[in-house]
């Protein structure tokens, strides 16, 4: 297992929260990730250690951004 950690970014791309993901792989943190959406966020930003991995959109039509 892998360790991210999932920040929630408000509108203006600042943190509001953060949470630990444990996943297999970077495909599982993304969607594990999407999970922790709610209706005033529009990303969720995936890290692993110290660099950014993944920009994944709170909307389930769009694809992560990976890094």
């Amino acid at each position: 297992m892998r360790t991210f950690r999932a920040y929630l970014l408000d509108a203006r791309g600042k943190i509001t929260w953060g949470e630990w993901i444990e996943a297999a792989d970077l495909s599982e943190a993304e969607a594990k990730a999407r999970t922790l959406c709610d209706a005033g966020s529009p990303t969720v930003e995936l890290w692993e250690g110290p660099r950014p991995v993944s920009d994944v959109p709170c909307d389930p039509e769009e694809p992560p951004t990976r890094r």
